[in-house]
């Protein structure tokens, strides 16, 4: 008597490819749209910050805010799983990531925080606000094919035609408003925009290089980063208060809000992000930015209008992106 079995469809379905997998996409794509709307939140609150302050002290005081958030934040983690693992009488499972080496750690430090908030400083001071922003939207070609080098593959096709057409639309959406914004000292601001660009470029890749096995919480791990990363920070700033500037209660405030409230989810986003879609996918999201604050600013009567050159920069822009996430899978 022959013995013959039945297997459930839902057993004999090969189970989807990561990069097909809904709920993964889903997460990819709430991840991307917070982390855009936060950053350009962020425009908004610095702006209004540095009418009472200078850059220094906004700089320095947005980031340290950040890193005390970013403590509050991994003490309450390691808290809540002693008492998990102390409940459950789990053995204490370590994170899987090796700990930073002291260069590395300078390396990360320097460049995705204090050389990036200098170098962007002072290409703002020489160029006027435009032009470097104007560079920094090559950053996502940069760390694209820096992956690229290092991977020793090429990226697919679709991700390459996306990244251009986003690149290209941040550009048209950028430049009707370079008119009359210039400084006074072009060829300085472009180079010092140059290195804002490199040294965030390097930052993205080289973190996602460092921490390519990382699994837990992600505070923890940028804490350090931004902790050594906020020393040359406040010395800038402390030279500013000892040279006789005076700061606000209502700065403090501001700072405390921007750097607690937005930056520790952004960089939370930004970081899991870098790790789970890549580099390259972060930093296209950044063009995203520009363009979503200009339109708010519009709406609320705060800017005018985009011109109808800047719109259709909006619409390539967004294909392009559209194009990439189609593409790039959520790993974790």
């Amino acid at each position: 008597m022959r013995r013959t079995t039945t297997t459930s469809p839902s057993a004999s379905a090969p189970a989807p490819a990561p990069g097909r997998d809904p709920r993964r996409r889903l997460d990819l794509l709430w991840r991307s749209s917070a982390l855009v709307v936060l950053l350009a939140s962020t425009w908004l609150i610095v702006g209004a910050s540095l009418h009472e302050a200078s850059t220094a002290v906004v700089s320095a005081g947005r980031t340290v805010f950040t890193v005390g958030g970013l403590v509050a934040l991994s003490g309450w983690l390691s808290a809540r799983a002693a008492t998990t693992a102390a409940r459950t009488s789990a053995p204490d499972v370590r994170s899987a990531t090796d700990p930073y080496r002291w260069w590395q750690l300078v390396l990360l430090a320097l460049s995705g925080v204090s050389a990036y908030t200098v170098f962007s400083t002072v290409a703002i001071g020489f160029a006027g606000p435009v032009l470097p922003t104007l560079v920094m939207a090559l950053t996502p070609a940069a760390v694209l094919i820096a992956e690229s080098v290092m991977a020793r593959t090429a990226p697919p096709l679709s991700t390459c035609v996306g990244t251009v057409l986003a690149i290209g639309g941040a550009l048209l959406y950028v430049l009707p408003r370079l008119g009359g914004t210039l400084g006074g000292d072009v060829v300085i601001g472009t180079v010092f925009a140059l290195a804002a660009m490199g040294s965030m470029a390097f930052y993205g890749v080289f973190f996602a290089r460092v921490n390519r096995r990382h699994v837990g919480p992600m505070a923890p791990r940028i804490l350090p980063v931004f902790a050594v990363g906020s020393i040359p920070l406040v010395l800038w700033a402390a030279t500013a208060i000892i040279g006789g500037e005076r700061v606000s209660w209502n700065v403090v405030g501001m700072l405390a809000v921007l750097g607690v409230v937005v930056y520790v989810p952004v960089y939370l986003l930004q970081h899991r992000l870098i790790l789970t879609a890549g580099a390259s996918y972060a930093a296209l999201l950044g063009l995203a930015v520009p363009p979503l604050v200009g339109v708010g600013s519009a709406l609320l009567h705060l800017a005018s209008v985009p011109v109808p050159a800047q719109f259709v920069g909006v619409l390539v822009t967004v294909v392009g992106m559209a194009l990439v996430i189609r593409r790039r899978p959520a790993s974790g």
